[in-house]
């Protein structure tokens, strides 16, 4: 038993830790639950009663108070902390709130620029109170209220020049003609610009004319916008239909081409894999003078990696993208107070969309991300401030925002999962069922228009194709991060199978979960098929490969562990035609040219060797005869995919 707190020791609120997971805290330093994960254990200190002068509040409202977050900047229909609190809190503690959860950035704050600059502030302050109060009235009020004061943006200092810096290396490059960068650009709207905030459209399409229309245009001579635009095109080309490799399959279900097997030297090059070359070899990086377009390019680079199952590579890429906001300080209100209402609204778009991009391919090579989200101090998306005649710079906000959301509830459930130890009964209450009601509340707050995943319908114009392709891909997500929440419930089972174990949760409850998770896997598929007939899917799509793989997996050990105790799952009928229609859809990218469908399409047949286990009792007793240790089998399968070259999500 733990020691007693003394009464000198005791603290009036749970640390950090303990009221973010919403767990009773024993108050100790540090608290028992910390000890037992390994983590920091921190408390808020209490509030100091000190004396400032009226005068140092009239100088903070002349100017140096922080801006804060504009009104409406902070959308009220997504708040998925309120679920925990079951309705008690309002949807408006959502994050980020500059309020409760302003992050000062240890590394800025301890330079010697900083120091000097905080020296430069209370001089100036101590100036100004010297008429108005005492000496040490003014330096605590400086001390107090230093925290408010605006950031010190980076410092100017001198530096070496390299000629890397001012002469990049000479190139050639061909542009294909323009009516093709026209089809294109059609093609990347309908196919990701929905996704994510790339760039400014309409300012994109103005340079693509006056670089193809505009004689001697200062465009035709912008490496950085020739870079953009070649990745743009790269990653474009990738979608179109009738520029794709493909991998060929015989009756024995070995792959084969024609010419070369595909990935060799010798293959079929992936499309757009001309377009991606070139923009590598003009992009340069001036990591002491960068600007916002090298932010845009390396985003649009990890993208297409990803396309080309380069996983390392997107998580390189994403983390200099990432390095490269925060020098730019896009992550603070203040960096761009002085800017106009359409560049605010880019540099907070184009941060949140790295973020994204960032937590995308750290958690697809289970490698640490760069940004936290607690590091700014930005609202969501908004269109509050656009003009209208500038509303064409921006897709739907709301897309963009349902998926920053998402992503920061994603990140959240991945950082508790680990946690769930060997009492099944508390984890489900005490961890499982508020992300579960998390995952709901995000769904609920959903726009009426956004509320239902693809129909099966009819064609239509470019942006009504992108609109349908960005919200299936959002339903996509959300049900992937449910079946990532409740796959380790799944892997217990499987356990308990090979163990002859009992769980120890209630069957009812364990049935409910599984029935959700099975769910959510079903409707994936069904999502694949429709975007599949609405010819929205993209043939070398990274994501689409991990959400089938993923959802397919499910429902391959849900079947089989029904064989091996009925009831274990409500399946529907239609279950093994759906499961079937999705395998065809993953053979059908692998044929088209995508590598990760081709690693998803050999995990899914070790997968399916061991339902046959788990549901053949002789199969059982075989396995056991080979001594084939299944526990670390399955955790290599479902924690470990990275490694053997199948992402997770």
């Amino acid at each position: 038993m733990p020691p007693r707190v003394s009464k000198r020791e005791y603290r009036g609120s749970a640390c950090h830790r303990c009221h973010k997971q919403k767990v009773k805290c024993n108050k100790e330093k540090p608290c028992r639950n910390c000890s037992l994960t390994n983590s920091l254990c921190t408390y808020a200190f209490r509030d100091r009663k000190i004396t400032v002068p009226e005068s140092y509040l009239k100088h903070l409202e002349g100017g140096l108070a922080r801006p804060e977050v504009p009104h409406g900047a902070v959308p009220r229909h997504i708040s998925f902390e309120a679920a925990d609190a079951a309705g008690q809190r309002s949807t408006q503690d959502a994050v980020p709130n500059l309020a409760r959860q302003r992050f000062d950035v240890v590394v800025e704050n301890s330079t010697a620029e900083q120091f000097v600059s905080k020296l430069k502030q209370i001089r100036d302050a101590k100036s100004s109170f010297c008429a108005h109060g005492t000496q040490s009235e003014s330096l605590s009020g400086a001390r107090t209220e230093e925290s408010q004061l605006p950031p010190t943006p980076f410092a100017q200092y001198e530096y070496f020049e390299l000629t890397f810096d001012t002469t990049p290396a000479t190139c050639t490059f061909k542009l294909p003609p323009y009516p093709y960068v026209v089809h294109l650009l059609e093609q990347f709207s309908i196919y990701l610009g929905h996704d994510w905030h790339w760039f400014r459209p309409h300012t994109f399409h103005k340079k693509v004319h006056n670089t193809y229309k505009v004689a001697g245009s200062e465009e035709s001579k912008d490496r950085v916008w020739l870079c953009k635009l070649l990745v743009v095109l790269a990653l474009a080309e990738s979608f179109d239909k009738d520029r794709q490799p493909e991998i060929t399959i015989d009756l024995h279900g070995r792959e084969e081409q024609s010419s070369a097997d595909f990935g060799s030297s010798k293959s079929l090059r992936p499309p757009g894999l001309e377009f991606f070359e070139q923009a590598l070899r003009i992009l340069t990086l001036p990591y002491e003078n960068a600007c916002i377009d090298h932010v845009e390019i390396l985003n649009m680079i990890t993208q297409y990696s990803n396309q080309l199952n380069r996983q390392k590579t997107a998580y390189m890429y994403a983390g200099i993208s990432a390095r490269l906001c925060n020098t730019l300080q896009l992550h603070q209100v203040a960096s761009s107070r002085d800017c106009s209402p359409v560049e605010r609204e880019h540099r907070k778009r184009l941060w949140w969309s790295t973020y994204c991009l960032d937590r995308m391919t750290s958690t697809q090579t289970g490698l640490p991300p760069s940004f936290q989200v607690e590091q700014t101090d930005l609202g969501y998306p908004s269109d509050a401030e656009i003009p209208l005649n500038d509303a064409n710079e921006f897709t739907d906000v709301e897309f963009l925002t349902a998926r920053v959301q998402l992503t920061m509830i994603e990140e959240n459930n991945l950082k508790s999962v680990p946690l769930i130890g060997r009492d099944d009964a508390r984890d489900i209450e005490t961890i499982v069922r508020p992300k579960l009601r998390r995952l709901h509340t995000w769904k609920e707050g959903l726009p009426s228009h956004m509320a239902s995943e693809l129909r099966n319908d009819a064609r239509d114009n470019t942006d009504s194709q992108g609109a349908k392709r960005a919200l299936a891909n959002l339903h996509l997500r959300y049900n992937q991060c449910l079946i990532l929440l409740l796959r380790p419930l799944l892997l217990r089972q499987v356990g308990c199978i090979f163990s002859k174990e009992e769980s120890s949760v209630p069957q009812d409850d364990l049935k409910e979960l599984n029935n959700i998770c099975l769910k959510s896997a079903r409707t994936n598929v069904q999502i694949m098929i429709n975007m599949r007939s609405s010819d929205l899917i993209t043939r070398l799509g990274f994501m689409e490969n991990m959400h089938v793989f993923a959802s397919l997996m499910i429902m391959c050990l849900a079947m089989s562990i029904n064989a091996w105790r009925p009831g274990s799952f409500d399946e529907a009928q239609n279950d093994v035609n759906i499961y079937e229609a999705g395998k065809d859809i993953l053979s059908y990218m692998m044929q088209c040219g995508s590598l990760a469908a081709k690693g998803h399409r050999n995990m899914l047949k070790e997968v399916e060797d061991l339902g046959i286990a788990i549901a053949s009792e002789a199969g059982l007793a075989v396995d056991a005869g080979n001594h084939w240790d299944i526990d670390a089998w399955m955790t290599q399968l479902f924690e470990n995919e990275n490694t053997l070259g199948f992402p997770e999500a």
